[in-house]
């Protein structure tokens, strides 16, 4: 800006006494002069940052403690864009294949203030201690970032508890049923399969457990045994239970005594006029080396088996039967691991009277 000079002028006048004619005056001229000339203007001007990703994690280390060889542990990573421009991310590796990551497909775009999540996970194949670095490439700065991941794998342990390890049914009257309940406790720290369940001796049978059921680590399973003898006198018996987790099957043992309130029966007839039951089914779609065929007076319930050992045809001739009766049969496979399938549909067959 300018500002033009000025100038100040004083004047002084007065007379002499000694002046005859005029007048004699004085004139004082004071000039003050301010000049501004070329004063430069201020342009203030900010410029802004442009705009940019950034990363942020949940977490730079991620520690699974101890799990079970066999068995995995997961977490969750979660990645934030925390900047003010789309965050790509390219590619998300791991040092160690003991550690593992699933989640959204890569590459991706994560908009600013979004966040995407990530599973880690740890699935030891060895015991011992494990580390690996996860290491995250993007557009943002100081990338690739690092995640620290550590665990320790520890041998699984193997345990199947069976309370009551024998059972004593004590007498029971012929064509009775008796029934005492099985507890099956998982006592390790890996999962437990059961593959099959056998019972052998006349008059014994289970219930209420199917081979493929599961027990994880603590887990409490009951089923019923039972005994219906069909005979006088003592009868022996062992049920089974078959695991691929289990160094040797775990077993119950068991015996009862059949009796009679009533007479004797008559003597049974002979071998030319005994009725038997003709039995025939359709073989396995798997491998087996047998089957074995399971009788019951009841329908759905207290099957026995007739044979102990897997035969190896797909008919059988029943001749233990009696005139008047009903009888329900189910029919099983057996692989060569002695592991046993669920039971067939129920067949009926009813032998008339003589």
């Amino acid at each position: 800006m300018n500002l033009r000079g000025f100038v100040l002028a004083v004047f002084f006048r007065r007379s002499s006494a000694s002046a005859v004619r005029g007048y004699a005056s004085v004139a004082f001229l004071v000039g003050v002069s301010f000049f501004f000339a070329g004063c430069a203007s201020y342009n203030s001007q900010t410029t802004a940052p442009a705009p940019a990703a950034a990363l942020m994690v949940s977490a730079n280390s991620f520690n699974f403690n101890t799990v079970v060889v066999g068995q995995s542990a997961t977490q969750i990573l979660r990645l934030t864009n925390s900047g003010s421009a789309p965050l790509q991310i390219s590619s998300i590796s791991l040092s160690n294949n003991e550690f593992a990551f699933s989640g959204p497909s890569l590459p991706r775009t994560v908009l600013p203030a979004i966040s995407v999540d990530y599973t880690l996970a740890f699935a030891p194949t060895t015991a011992g201690n494990a580390s690996a670095s996860l290491t995250i490439a993007s557009n943002a700065p100081h990338s690739p970032a690092a995640i620290s991941l550590a665990g320790v794998a520890e041998k699984g342990v193997v345990a199947l508890q069976v309370t009551p390890t024998s059972i004593n049914f004590g007498n029971e009257n012929l064509q009775s049923t008796a029934t005492q309940n099985v507890t099956l406790q998982n006592t390790g720290d890996v999962n437990i399969t059961i593959n099959g369940i056998t019972a052998s001796g006349s008059g014994f049978g289970y219930s209420d457990l199917s081979p493929g059921f599961s027990l994880s680590p603590n887990q409490k399973v009951t089923f019923q045994i039972w005994f219906r003898p069909q005979t006088s006198g003592t009868a022996l018996g062992t049920v089974s239970i078959l695991s691929a987790n289990l160094a040797s099957p775990e077993t119950v043992s068991l015996t009862g005594d059949g009796i009679t309130s009533t007479p004797t029966p008559p003597p049974a007839p002979s071998p030319a006029t005994q009725p038997t039951v003709q039995l025939a089914w359709s073989a396995s779609s798997s491998v087996v080396v047998g089957y074995r065929v399971y009788r019951s007076t009841t329908s759905g319930n207290f099957y026995s088996p007739l044979f102990s050992a897997p035969l190896n045809a797909l008919t059988f001739e029943d001749s233990t039967v009696t005139s008047g009766d009903t009888y329900y049969y189910v029919v099983t496979a057996v692989d060569a691991n002695g592991v046993e399938s669920v039971y067939s549909n129920q067949a009926t067959a009813y032998v008339p009277a003589s």
